[in-house]
């Protein structure tokens, strides 16, 4: 079943004043009924009980084999090369550059990798980046901020800052058309999006055409009860969360400091545009459809799109295939061109 061609349009309580949610493809299931889940769920948890007995450095190295090994297909990008953009504090922070056609000025889409603030990096992450790049049609520029613990709050967002900064000034460098900047990224990376384009608003930087925000984590105060009422209790759990709010964060004072926590920002209004992707199994999905309203009230365009019988990280598990995930980037294609007047790539 082609699910980009199935919509659900679910209207919220009209307190909430936001318009509908999206909803894409079939109805929900069980989660516990899908095998792939249940396989995927026990190789997971071996995967963690494993990282905890090693060093930090080794752990990072078991979850690129569990998450992006190598044997996986690839898809085919014209162009594809790396770069360096020198931090204000002068590190060099790598940036992949995928560029599907070479020959255009395309939209360019700087995209944060997820992985907590601790995990992944641009080779984790090449595999959805070649899928973004192929199927946006925009030039995706990945982003390899650098981690914590070693660099809690706020090098890494100055990584991702100072990376958006570079390129809204230099995108023909890169061929991309420097009125087509959309700040983006999943997990983690939705909220180095999300605090990018709060800190451009504030330094008057109109130069963000969107921000992309898939499965972001928005807020450092954890809503247990989300977890709690969860149908997945077993990816991304509370503990887990703890654990990276407590490394990333670089004392207690941070939690409150919009650029690391965007709901607690006094004011939203003024932003770019933002396309916030859910997924239906998340424990942070009610953040994320929260911070839709929140930016929604603030005078905001906001399209929020919720992808059923899905859990976090979707876009590049392996318990999905393509015929799965083509669709749903294509959705987000749609919806960056119709919902937010942005020129089709």
């Amino acid at each position: 079943m082609d699910i980009s061609h199935t919509v659900y349009i679910l209207p919220l309580a009209q307190s909430e004043n936001l318009g509908s949610i999206y909803y894409y493809g079939e109805d929900s299931m069980d989660l516990m009924a899908n095998p792939k889940f249940c396989q995927f769920i026990e190789q997971f948890g071996k995967l963690m009980a494993s990282t905890q007995q090693v060093s930090l450095d080794e752990a990072r190295k078991q979850s690129t084999a569990f998450f992006a090994p190598a044997s996986l297909p690839r898809e085919h990008i014209d162009q594809v090369r790396d770069i360096t953009i020198k931090a204000t504090d002068g590190y060099d922070i790598p940036v992949r550059i995928y560029n599907p056609n070479p020959e255009k000025s395309l939209p360019v889409v700087i995209y944060y990798h997820r992985g907590g603030w601790v995990f992944s990096s641009n080779d984790d992450s090449e595999r959805v980046c070649r899928k973004l790049a192929k199927y946006l049609g925009c030039i995706i520029a990945a982003v390899e901020f650098r981690l914590a613990p070693e660099n809690p709050f706020p090098t890494p967002f100055n990584d991702c800052y100072d990376s958006f900064n570079w390129i809204s000034k230099h995108a023909a460098e890169i061929g991309a058309n420097p009125h087509k900047v959309i700040v983006g990224g999943e997990s983690c990376g939705g909220n180095m999006a999300a605090a990018v384009a709060l800190r451009a608003r504030d330094e008057g930087n109109s130069s963000i055409a969107a921000q992309l925000l898939i499965y972001p984590i928005i807020s450092s105060t954890i809503n247990a009860e989300a977890y709690e009422n969860c149908a997945d209790k077993y990816f991304l759990t509370k503990p887990a969360m703890e654990f990276f709010w407590s490394v990333y964060l670089g004392n207690a004072a941070d939690a409150q400091n919009p650029y690391a926590s965007p709901e607690k920002a006094e004011n939203l209004q003024g932003l770019p545009p933002a396309l916030i992707i859910t997924a239906e199994h998340d424990p942070l999905r009610l953040e994320g459809e929260e911070y839709a309203k929140q930016l929604q009230r603030a005078g905001n365009n906001v399209m929020l799109e919720r992808v059923p019988g899905v859990i976090h990280g979707f876009l590049d598990l392996p318990i999905y295939d393509d015929a799965q995930i083509i669709p749903w980037i294509r959705t987000i294609h749609s919806q960056l061109n119709a919902q937010m007047n942005l020129v089709p790539c």
